[in-house]
């Protein structure tokens, strides 16, 4: 039997989440169910379309900004790249200009220590150029100004320029005789360093020079002579240059091409011969018609004079008792016999005096009389006036007081009458100083001359005389301006071009 069921009660079964109340006739509950995930799918998929559509979009703009960010930062670095590669060549260039001016700035310092002040016309210099100016600053100070150029000043890519300011410490002379007038140099001689001479040199046979002290090699000689008369130098049998690297030079003639050669054998020049009588002929190289700073002609005295008379005790007929003899009668006395103004000062024969470090003005003729000497102590003689033979004589033997017979003496005649000669040295001498005549100087035989000799006029040596350069002169003398010497550089700085 069926039992009915009570339609006034309502059922609380679901099916799936519907209840009957829900359910309509006639529509099965699953077809309902797939509609709705339908639906719910198409919902999602609207939305994950929409969700994907914008995403696609936002990378796109994404993608454009950061193509556009890289696009800048190549480009960024494409110029910092080409910027650092034109850096670097501005920079190597401008270094290689700065090269060029030093360089240009140092060839000048060593030509000025040679004593050339003139600039330097443009130069090449390793794939640039430079050229230089020198301005005087007076007192022996000078300004030079080196510019340098690359590759070349007409098609400078860069420009740098330098000033150096420079003082020349006056100092020794390089040489061991310079004169104004000829040279007369005697047989069996020997000369240790440079002979200048604005005049002739005439070389007696058997005649050595060579360097005045070892690894120094200054044994050259040089002529500024341009005149009538040849040869300039006048060379003797057996002539001996001691030390390779040397040079023997003349100005005459300068209007023609500098002629540098070996010493020939057969000698076809008139300017320097005969030079066949050269022994070691690779030791030196001869120059004619030389317009090189080498044979500018010379100056001299290098002393500075007038500080050294500045500062000389003056000796007058009148109180030379007090100033050199302490109020005695010796060991200096006075020559009168030849009247008033040719005096003549003279320490007697086998005396003795020390000149005590002094420096000193005789205003007459002095003579220094055989086996007299000189010392302890150095000393600096100078004849500024008078009237006689000679303006200083040293007669035979004249010694010092020490272990050997080396006289510390300066011996200066710088003015006055003489009427052979301003300096004349008998023999037997040893004399370590400095000596200048401003007019001539002589030197007989056996003499030692240690130091520098200078003439205004004609140096005269006879035979078996040595002479050597030193830089150790007695007291320090005060050298000119202008004088070869060391040099100070004051600044070096880079200015504008």
């Amino acid at each position: 039997m069926i039992k009915k069921v009570d339609s006034g009660k309502k059922s609380s079964r679901t099916f799936r989440g519907a209840t009957h109340e829900n359910i309509r006739p006639g529509k099965p509950i699953q077809v309902r169910n797939k509609k709705i995930r339908n639906d719910e799918l198409k919902m999602k998929k609207f939305e994950f379309e929409i969700r994907n559509s914008i995403e696609s979009g936002a990378s796109l703009v994404f993608s454009l900004i950061l193509m556009a960010f890289l696009t800048l930062i190549s480009y960024s670095l494409v110029r910092l790249v080409n910027y650092e590669s034109h850096q670097m060549v501005k920079s190597f260039l401008s270094q290689r200009a700065l090269y060029a001016a030093e360089a240009g700035a140092e060839r000048k310092i060593a030509q000025i220590r040679e004593g050339s002040t003139s600039g330097i016309s443009l130069t090449d210099f390793e794939e640039s150029q430079y050229e230089v100016s020198v301005n005087s600053l007076g007192s022996d100070r000078y300004e030079i100004q080196s510019t340098g150029y690359v590759p070349t000043k007409s098609d400078a890519k860069e420009v740098r320029k330098i000033s150096v300011v420079i003082y020349i410490t006056p100092s020794t002379p390089e040489h061991a005789l310079a004169f104004g007038g000829t040279g007369s140099i005697g047989s069996n001689t020997t000369i240790y360093g440079t002979i200048k001479s604005n005049n002739r040199i005439i070389i007696g046979d058997n005649v050595t020079i060579t360097e005045s002290e070892p690894g120094k090699g200054d044994a050259s000689i040089y002529s500024a002579y341009n005149g009538p008369l040849t040869p300039v130098i006048d060379i003797g049998n057996k002539f001996h240059v001691g030390v390779s690297g040397q040079y023997i030079k003349c100005r005459y003639d300068s209007s023609q091409s500098p002629d540098e050669h070996a010493p020939k054998s057969s000698d076809d020049t008139p300017e320097i011969y005969d030079e066949d009588n050269i022994v070691e002929k690779l030791n030196v190289t001869i120059v004619e018609n030389d317009n090189s700073s080498d044979t500018d002609p010379i100056t001299v005295p290098s002393a500075d004079i007038d500080s050294i008379l500045a500062s000389a005790i003056e000796v007058t007929v009148s109180n030379y008792k007090t100033i050199l003899n302490g109020g005695a009668d010796t060991p200096w006395k006075l020559d009168s016999s030849a009247g008033a103004g040719k005096e003549i000062f003279y320490l007697d024969n086998n005396q003795t005096w020390n000149p005590e470090g002094n420096a000193y003005n005789f205003t007459r003729a002095v003579e220094f009389k055989s086996n007299s000497k000189l010392g302890p102590d150095a000393g600096t003689i100078v004849v500024s006036s008078g009237t006689s033979d000679y303006g200083i004589r040293v007669r035979s033997n004249l010694g010092g007081t020490g272990d050997t017979d080396r006289v510390e003496v300066n011996l200066l005649v710088t003015g006055g009458t003489w009427y052979i000669r301003d300096i004349l040295f008998d023999s037997n001498i040893w004399i370590n100083g400095y000596i200048y005549g401003s007019t001539d100087v002589e030197g007989d035989a056996k003499i030692n001359l240690e130091g520098i000799i200078e003439a205004g006029e004609d140096v005269i040596l006879a035979a078996n005389v040595s002479v050597q350069h030193t830089d150790d002169i007695p007291l320090d003398i005060p050298w000119e301006e202008g004088s070869t010497g060391s040099i100070q550089i004051v600044s070096w700085q880079e200015i504008s071009p």
